[in-house]
């Protein structure tokens, strides 16, 4: 496989009481916060009305947050804390596999995939009715990680890549037997968009990066830098001591993951990664 992530990329963004954070973890929590606040003002606020995505509204009439905010209307229940958990578990390891920025760019997908299509069929078949919940979010996010590891286990007998088809297949009868096409047509589609985007990442592909228009207008940072030699100085040699050290990270790695890893660690991790790099080159 092609997909590499960086030590930069897979780092958390933030520990608590030395429990990494990562996006997937913010993101759980906001969801779980969204069921918190439905359950509370769903007698007193029409939340569906406010947040939830409905294409003649969201979009012909300005409210356009509700792209972004439709996903985090919950009504509480057992399936959606179900769902809420699946997604937590799928999520973190997804985004340890693939790294932050592309995490945040799978999210993106499986938010605005249904936006898109919901309202494409709308115009063709004049059907609509408000979109919420974060069923889809959760199913997409599972479907990466049955992509990523697809030989993995389930319970010692069922592999990832069967489970998958098998959370694809109940969804998929349940909208059939209610005949809500549009949501078998949303279902479906963040599934694919979610299987090809991991395979997409897989074959070493990037989509390409919005350029930035402000960058234009930022200031140049300025920084010292030493004086150049006659020649440049040879690489450092790589020490009995750096050895043992790469090999004590190697095994506390092994044992207990790389966000087990201090940002010193992880920085001097980087450098020996650096210097092997270095010494191969010359």
């Amino acid at each position: 496989m092609a997909l590499l992530s960086s030590f930069n990329e897979d780092r958390p963004v933030s520990y608590f009481r030395g429990y990494p954070i990562y996006c997937a973890t913010l993101l759980t929590i906001a969801y779980g916060l969204g069921i918190l606040f439905t359950a509370i003002l769903e007698h007193s606020i029409d939340l569906v009305g406010l947040l939830g995505f409905l294409p003649s509204r969201s979009i012909f009439q300005g409210q356009i947050w509700q792209i972004l905010t439709w996903t985090f209307v919950n009504m509480p229940s057992f399936f959606t804390l179900f769902s809420l958990f699946f997604l937590y578990i799928a999520a973190v390891e997804v985004e340890k596999y693939i790294g932050r920025a592309r995490f945040l760019t799978l999210y993106a997908i499986l938010i605005l995939t249904p936006a898109v299509a919901y309202t494409v069929w709308m115009f063709l078949f004049h059907d609509f009715y408000p979109i919420f919940g974060d069923y889809l979010v959760a199913v997409g996010f599972f479907i990466a990680f049955c992509t990523l590891y697809p030989g993995l286990q389930w319970l010692g007998f069922l592999s990832l890549r069967w489970l998958g088809l098998i959370s694809y297949a109940i969804g998929a009868l349940m909208a059939i037997s209610q005949r809500d096409w549009p949501d078998l047509m949303n279902l479906t589609l963040v599934c694919l968009a979610a299987f090809a985007y991991i395979r997409f990442l897989q074959a070493g592909l990037e989509l390409p990066s919005i350029p930035n228009p402000l960058r234009a207008f930022r200031r140049p940072h300025l920084r010292v830098v030493p004086k150049p030699t006659s020649r440049s100085a040879p690489a450092p040699e790589f020490k009995q001591t750096d050895n043992n050290e790469i090999d004590r990270l190697l095994d506390k790695i092994a044992k207990y993951g790389l966000a087990s890893l201090s940002a010193k660690e992880r920085e001097a991790l980087e450098r020996a990664r650096a210097r092997l790099l270095e010494k191969d080159r010359n």
